[in-house]
């Protein structure tokens, strides 16, 4: 049977050194630079170096967090910050930043690279795209079913990652603006305030509970999970040293069940189970997305966040899980004769080390003997190593200080722990220029053929109601529909109404676009085979996508006309918009989050800049509808209030079951000076998501003004969102 990781979180030294001791076979941990707990303690870049060989004694492995997306000018720091650490012999960085895997994959080509779930990799095509571009794991977003989870392991054979205890999103990973938007603090630049924690109409329908799995252990094990995630790099050791003390005790108990045929014996204790509560919990545990999809049990709905922890209940726990480690045993000699150097000789394994002290001495009046030696040799202490074996050939009449002991000790394991590190040691010899990125565009033309010297107009609509008002509007050059328009309940694609709708927009001149779902779950592209022939056929002139599915789908497929890439495809580098052109993408989104400054020195190529539209806040598996009330299986928007009045649209899209939370406010552009002065858009976005006939029409005659270089007043709430500010 293949073999379980047991990974662990450190947010500090007390916390990685708990997790060793209570039996992680590896830890994940954020240096000071571009790990999503940018809040936490976090390592020095010595004490990463330490904590790798700490781990590699041990037999452990150890992981860095690079999982936000970068800018510009922190692309220019990361072979610095990688360098010493891929040499030591860093195990793998997780990473969320398709840049960051591009300049890693070039500098370090042994070096393994993990997919954070900030990738939000929900699919088979994910993984294969994410695989064909050197990805050795990925960590699935936590929404996955366990159906969905084994047929990713079936069909990819991917190493995966799985959360198994701690906190979850309300949104998808990766997906989430909220904290970005409503208050500047990025959880793309690892900043998240946590706004799903506080109240919206009085309650707390969008703080998720945490997940505790230890009772269905067999059942992710058996799904195909290789690595099995603690989350918490934000808490205690004590946290940390409890939760990952159980899950080392049930992951060993259900194996060694496994191999005398006795699983169905496999049951964990309630005491044990009770514990899991008191070291941490939201208002109680669940078993998170991996039986539910969704439902109101999995949120705390009545109570805030934190349930408080009894401080000294914490601290017995702590000496409970991490005063059994297990240590590497070894086999000594000593040899101690007048005259001679004290003498050493360790051996762990295929490993040997000898030392050598000062010349004994002869004993004066009380002599040194064999059980003084070895009283003070097996004094291993927080070594990770211990004295199977002691053999000690001395003479008579001898004197070694306690002092001369100790140091010939302490010296023997020192060379013992460097013998064993240095297997992992790498060297990298790469000079890496430290200018502006600039590479290859293959295949990239941006919107193709349109004899348009200025940006067209793409008008998105995510209702088919506004249809003949954007036809008719005599603004758009595209005209961008919500697939689950097209779609007609449990019948799949309606083909005849792709083509009317095509037809009606070419026979004005205008281009037809399809935007798929933000997020691909079971086994969308296969429901939908006549998807396939639909954008063959070249009815669909361009697809917007937002996740890798779709992005492998239409790579896979040859699809010949324009693929957009939404806002969740994040390009705050030039690596990155490098990256996902070259993986397919013709016209790239300015990213949201970047300031105007920002957008100016970023080499996107071709590009959409949105003009308005309200920004998704979070795309959520959750349903706020059927949290509060029950599920109505019915398209719809709801209204949720903050606690300063703030009313943000709810979508639902019943066919693929999500949630989509937009801004309280547009993003709108009523000038073209609020335009970034340097960048070159080959589009301009106007987004339709809630207005209504009236309101459309009214932002369509203001745009249309806008694009003659007129100046209208206009009398709407809006904001810019990042121009001005931007995030850390």
């Amino acid at each position: 049977m293949r073999k379980i990781e047991l990974l662990a979180p450190a947010g500090d030294c007390e916390c990685f050194i708990a997790a060793l001791k209570a039996g992680a076979d590896a830890v994940y941990l954020g240096g000071n630079k571009f790990g999503a707990r940018a809040y936490a303690a976090n390592f020095s870049q010595d004490e990463l170096r330490e904590a790798i060989d700490l781990s590699h004694v041990r037999g452990r492995k150890l992981y860095l967090t690079v999982n936000t997306v970068l800018k510009n000018n922190e692309i220019k720091e990361l072979y610095d910050y990688i360098s010493p650490l891929y040499e030591e012999g860093i195990d793998g960085i997780i990473v969320q930043d398709m840049g960051v895997i591009s300049a890693l994959r070039e500098w370090f080509p042994g070096l393994p690279l993990h997919a954070s779930t900030q990738m939000a990799v929900t699919g088979k095509e994910g993984v294969r795209l994410l695989k064909d571009m050197g990805i050795s794991r990925v960590v699935p977003a936590r929404e996955l079913s366990l159906k969905e989870i084994k047929a990713v392991y079936d069909e990819t054979g991917m190493e995966l990652e799985c959360f198994i205890h701690g906190a979850l999103c309300y949104s998808y990973s990766g997906k989430c603006l909220f904290s970005s938007i409503a208050g500047g603090r990025s959880g793309n630049r690892g900043r998240c305030a946590g706004p799903c924690r506080l109240p919206y109409d009085n309650r707390y329908i969008l703080s998720a509970r945490d997940i505790s799995t230890v009772e269905i252990l067999p059942e992710l094990i058996e799904a195909g999970i290789s690595s099995f995630k603690i989350e918490g790099r934000m808490k205690s050791r004590e946290y940390v040293a409890g939760v990952t003390g159980i899950y080392r005790k049930y992951i060993d108990r259900y194996m060694s069940l496994c191999q005398g045929s006795k699983t169905d014996e496999y049951k964990v204790d309630l005491k044990e189970l009770k514990e899991l509560d008191e070291l941490y919990t939201r208002s109680g545990h669940c078993r998170g997305y991996y039986h539910e999809h969704n439902g109101r049990d999995m949120i705390t709905v009545s109570k805030p966040c934190y349930d408080s922890a009894d401080d000294k209940r914490m601290k017995i726990l702590f000496e409970k899980y991490t005063k059994g480690e297990e240590k590497l045993s070894c086999r000594g000699y000593v040899r101690a004769y007048v005259n001679e150097p004290l003498y050493i000789k360790v051996e762990c394994g295929d490993n040997a080390v000898e030392c050598l002290g000062d010349p004994v001495d002869g004993a004066l009046k009380q002599p040194t003997g064999e059980a003084d030696i070895r009283k003070q040799l097996i004094k291993t202490g927080d070594t990770p190593f211990c004295f199977e074996e002691l053999s000690i050939d001395h003479g008579n009449d001898i004197f070694i200080p306690v002092s001369a002991l100790n140091s010939l000790r302490r010296q023997a394991f020192t060379l013992l722990g460097e013998k064993l590190t240095q297997a992992y040691k790498r060297r990298s010899d790469i000079m890496v220029k430290t200018g502006g990125y600039r590479g290859e565009r293959e295949g990239t033309t941006g919107f193709k053929n349109t004899g348009k010297g200025s940006p067209l107009v793409n008008i998105r609509i995510d209702s088919l109601k506004l249809f003949d008002t954007v036809l008719n509007s005599g603004i758009a050059d595209v005209v961008s529909a919500d697939i689950k328009e097209f779609c007609s309940g449990g019948n799949g694609l309606n083909e005849e109404l792709i083509r009317e709708t095509s037809e009606r927009l070419h026979e004005k001149g205008m281009m037809f676009f399809l935007s798929l779902p933000p997020v691909i779950r079971n086994d969308f592209f296969a429901r939908n085979r006549k998807l396939d022939d639909i954008l063959s056929e070249g009815t669909v002139d361009g697809i917007i996508t937002d996740n890798y599915e779709s992005l492998y789908y239409l790579k896979k497929l040859g699809f010949k006309g324009v693929v957009t890439g939404d806002v969740h495809l994040y390009c705050t580098n030039d690596r990155a918009a490098c990256t996902l052109h070259g993986q397919g993408i013709d016209v790239l989104t300015y990213p949201v989050e970047l300031n105007a400054g920002e957008l100016n020195h970023l080499d996107i190529g071709y590009g959409e800049f949105i003009l308005y539209g309200r920004a998704p806040m979070m795309i959520s598996a959750q349903c706020t509808q059927k949290t509060l009330d029950k599920c109505i299986k019915d398209n719809g928007i709801s209204h949720i209030r903050d606690r300063f009045g703030n009313d943000f649209p709810v979508v639902r899209s019943c066919g693929e079951c999500y949630n989509t939370i937009f801004n309280c406010v547009p993003t709108m552009i009523v000038s073209k000076k609020e335009i970034p002065a340097r960048i070159s858009p080959c589009s301009y976005r106007i987004h339709f998501t809630v207005e209504g006939i009236k309101e459309a029409e009214r932002i369509l005659d203001f745009y249309k003004a806008f694009m003659r270089g007129e100046t209208r007043e206009v009398n709407i709430k809006r904001t810019l969102l990042h121009l001005k500010r931007g995030v850390e």
